[in-house]
């Protein structure tokens, strides 16, 4: 494990981060009303079992389903269900990779502001939501899940670009501009999580398994694809 002393911009970074992620933890508990605990506790379970087969497609960064999960609690329970996924996701984190406690304290923020953006632009469109219209749903929700995307990966290509000393919008292109379509993918199956246990509970959840798994193994292949395809380019050609 790393026990370097972080540079003064990145502890800044990181703690600036996980305040505000304390700032989403309290807003939550303000607004704890009812948040369908099955549902949570089903995500949250199905949160730690993603973190235990996530992947690495670049250094200091990883990929999981567990973003679904959270627009997911997001769609139905608001802050409190972000909460509750986003730290289940990030102690799972942690507790399988050994990360340092301050990386660990920086995901966790990530995830939370991120799925506290969220559900931001989804009380933004909240007369369709309150009236369970979800068909309009459906373009909130999306375009939440773009937001998301934007707020993780920018916080975590500003982390890297600080640590290496590199350009932020380098960084982001090179490691994550590829994940957006992703993205808006596990936005949508977020909102059918949501759906499907609106109407059929957990056994609703369970439907919804499969797709979340082909997810999973898509960007995986395609995170394989480009890695093999990297391997084959000479050593001296490299960036």
């Amino acid at each position: 494990m790393n026990t370097r002393p972080l540079p003064p911009v990145l502890a800044f970074l990181i703690a600036a981060v996980w305040l505000a992620g304390v700032a989403v933890m309290a807003g939550a508990a303000l607004s704890w009303n009812d948040p369908n605990f099955t549902f949570l506790a089903a995500l949250a379970t199905l949160a730690v079992a993603s973190e235990l087969v996530d992947f690495a497609p670049f250094p200091n960064s990883r990929v999981s389903l567990s973003i679904a999960l959270i627009l997911a609690a997001g769609t139905l329970s608001g802050l409190p269900g972000v909460a509750v996924v986003a730290s289940a996701a990030a102690l799972a984190d942690y507790a399988v990779h050994r990360k340092s406690v301050a990386k660990a304290a920086f995901n966790q923020g990530a995830l939370l502001l991120s799925g506290a953006a969220y559900v931001g632009i989804l009380e933004a469109f909240s007369s369709a939501y309150e009236a369970g219209d979800w068909p309009a749903v459906l373009g909130p929700a999306l375009l939440g899940s773009v937001v998301a995307f934007v707020v993780n990966s920018g916080l975590v290509a500003l982390a890297i670009a600080v640590e290496k000393g590199l350009n932020i919008i380098s960084v982001w292109n090179a490691r994550f501009r590829w994940l957006l379509p992703h993205y808006v993918l596990l936005g949508m199956l977020a909102l059918l999580t949501a759906l499907a246990y609106d109407r059929w509970e957990l056994a609703g959840v369970a439907l919804l398994l499969g797709p979340l798994g082909m997810a999973w193994l898509a960007i995986k292949q395609y995170v394989d694809h480009v890695a093999a395809l990297i391997a084959l380019i000479p050593t001296t050609s490299r960036p």
